[in-house]
């Protein structure tokens, strides 16, 4: 089936934004496990997984549509060498891709493509509900208790 070319065009940025966030995922859950931090690890390797099956879900939905993916093409990832800013830079990812989701889900309507814009409705629901919410509710544990007192309850 083809598919539409501003449809596509959202889904390789989606595609783009998820690749960096598998990236930028394994990056942190990797340098959580070294120092230790073995429940922030395990999170990340959630959203990890979940990255990969957001990942597939778009690749799938593209070949569906005779395209041929670019899985070259990343946004820019940011990484940190210090928890905070770790998880904010996470966080700073998934806002991007909400926004990105939201783009593409405006579009999908326009297009009167319901299917995509249904699959990217339990994206956007998983990315909010799931990713979002977590890093937020982390970033509010660090204000409210202190560093220190945060990455002892990591172990």
């Amino acid at each position: 089936m083809k598919g539409n070319q501003r449809v596509l065009a959202h889904l390789q940025r989606l595609l783009n934004c998820d690749l960096a966030a598998m990236d930028q995922f394994l990056l942190h859950a990797r340098m959580f496990e070294d120092w230790g931090y073995t429940k922030l690890a395990a999170r990340t390797d959630t959203a990890l997984a979940e990255s990969r099956r957001q990942t597939d879900l778009l690749l799938r939905r593209m070949l569906f549509f005779g395209s041929a993916p670019d899985l070259v093409q990343r946004e820019a990832m940011t990484t940190a060498t210090a928890v905070r800013e770790m998880l904010r830079c996470d966080v700073e990812m998934q806002y991007r891709l909400v926004e990105n989701l939201r783009a593409a889900m405006v579009c999908c309507i326009e297009e009167q493509d319901f299917q995509t814009q249904a699959m990217l409705a339990g994206m956007l629901r998983e990315c909010e509900d799931t990713h979002v919410n977590w890093l937020e509710q982390q970033l509010a544990q660090i204000e409210a208790m202190g560093l220190e007192n945060y990455l002892a309850r990591q172990l």
